[in-house]
This record gives structure tokens, sequence and C-alpha cells, in this order.
């Protein structure tokens, strides 16, 4: 009899024990992005849907690698080569779009005005996505602190990029245009050296074009 009965106490345990890891995958990879994506779209945020486990990872992949494809073209068109999927949410979405990187929703912000609520916000509530766990431990900066942290981290060094201290910080106009002399020099004599080595053949006659 207590046999029996310690059989059905390890069974119901096993039991319920099943259903809370099977509630638990559930709820992480289904029910609660479902959730977030609902509560983003009542506010009228429009993007992809989710999708279980990758999200939109082999989209963000998938573009990458045709963008590389592509020659470059010569404008100051660079968005669609160094950013071709946020380039395409962009175009498809609006300014403030959501796409998903795994389970997490994210918000793609092309806007200037809420970029400059979100740089200039001294609350600390805009929270950051997660890092790697050695890069959080290495950088203690503003670019990973949360909360009250980063608040204070950044009215530390608020002043040191006040407009008057940079005008001390920066360099004469003079130093400038000699700066730019010497760097226009030093380029030209390396793509000068760089053409001179193509123009040459491996036996070390020059190539006559």
């Amino acid at each position: 009899m207590e046999d029996f009965i310690s059989r059905g106490f390890l069974s119901s345990s096993l039991l319920l024990l099943s259903l809370y890891v099977v509630f638990r995958v559930a709820h992480s990879f289904w029910l609660k992005p479902k959730s977030q994506e609902k509560r983003l779209r009542k506010q009228g945020i429009r993007g992809t849907s989710y999708s279980i486990l990758n999200g939109d990872m082999k989209e963000f992949a998938r573009s990458s690698k045709e963008a590389r494809s592509r020659p470059i073209a010569l404008n100051h068109q660079i968005a669609p080569r160094v950013l071709p999927f946020f380039y395409k949410m962009v175009q498809i979405y609006g300014k403030v779009s959501l796409s998903w990187m795994g389970t997490r929703p994210r918000l793609l912000l092309a806007d200037p005005e809420l970029m400059r609520l979100v740089f200039t916000d001294t609350s600390g509530h805009i929270v950051k996505p997660p890092q790697n766990a050695l890069v959080s431990l290495l950088q203690l900066g503003v670019a990973t602190l949360e909360g009250d942290k980063w608040a204070k981290r950044r009215r530390l060094m608020t002043p040191a990029f006040h407009a008057e201290r940079l005008k001390v910080a920066s360099p004469p106009e003079s130093w400038k245009f000699e700066l730019s002399q010497e760097f226009l020099k030093t380029a030209f004599e390396s793509l000068e050296s760089i053409w001179t080595s193509l123009l040459i053949k491996g036996d070390g006659t020059a190539i006559h074009t």
C-alpha cells in the first residue's frame, strides 16, 4: 500500500514538473513574445511578426549577404550597404518599426526627434538590449549601465562635452589646414606606391598601357 502511494506521489510530481517545464518553454518562446507584439501593435507600431526562436535573424543575415554581393554604388547612400536590414525596415514600415532579435522585440528608430530623446534622456528608464556578460564586466560605461548608475555616469561626463570646452580642445583653423595638407600628401604617396606596384609585372618590367 505504501509502495503504491509512493509511486503515485512520484508520478504526480513528475507530471507537475513536466507541465511546469512545458509552460515555461511555451511562455518564453511563444506566449510572452506574442503578448509583447500585441501590445506594441496597439500603440501603432508596425513591423515584422514574431517567428519562433530565430525572429528576424535569418532575414538579417540574408540581407547582409545580399548587400555584400553587390558592387558598391559611388554615392553617399551607404545605408543599403552597411545596414541593409535596417534600411529595408524603414522603407517598408516607417521610421519607428518593430523587429525581432530571437525572442526579444527590438524597436528600430530612424526619427531624429526620438533618437535625440533616447540619447539625452537622464532618467535612466530607457532599457538597453542585453549584452554579453563579458562585455558588461569589462565595459562599465554609459553604453552598458542602466538606471541610476547610467544617469549618474552621464551627469558626470556631460560637462566635458559643453560647447565652450570643445572649442578650447579643438585645434585652430591653421592647424586643421596643415593637418589636412599632410594627410592628403601621405594618402597620395600611399596610392602612388600601390599603383606603381600594380603596374609592375612579376619579372620587374613595367606594363605599358
